[in-house]
């Protein structure tokens, strides 16, 4: 019984604090702003959204610098 409690406790959490990002990175032959995808996201699974966010940068061919999600 308890674990199950947890379990709705923490799908309640985790879907009530979402917060939406856009993923930005800086063009570097511009120096312009581009905006990505809009992510929703929680607590439990910010940092590894950031880390994709970040990525981006990478698979750019180097077009693309410090992406973040704001």
């Amino acid at each position: 019984m308890r674990s199950i409690l947890l379990s709705i406790a923490l799908i309640i959490i985790s879907s009530s604090c979402q917060k939406e990002y856009v993923c930005v990175c800086t063009n570097v032959n511009t120096g312009s702003k581009s905006d990505g995808d809009k992510i929703k996201t929680n607590v439990f699974t910010k940092k590894a959204n950031e880390e994709t966010c970040k990525n981006n940068a990478n698979l750019s061919g180097g077009t693309l610098k410090d992406c973040h999600l704001e």
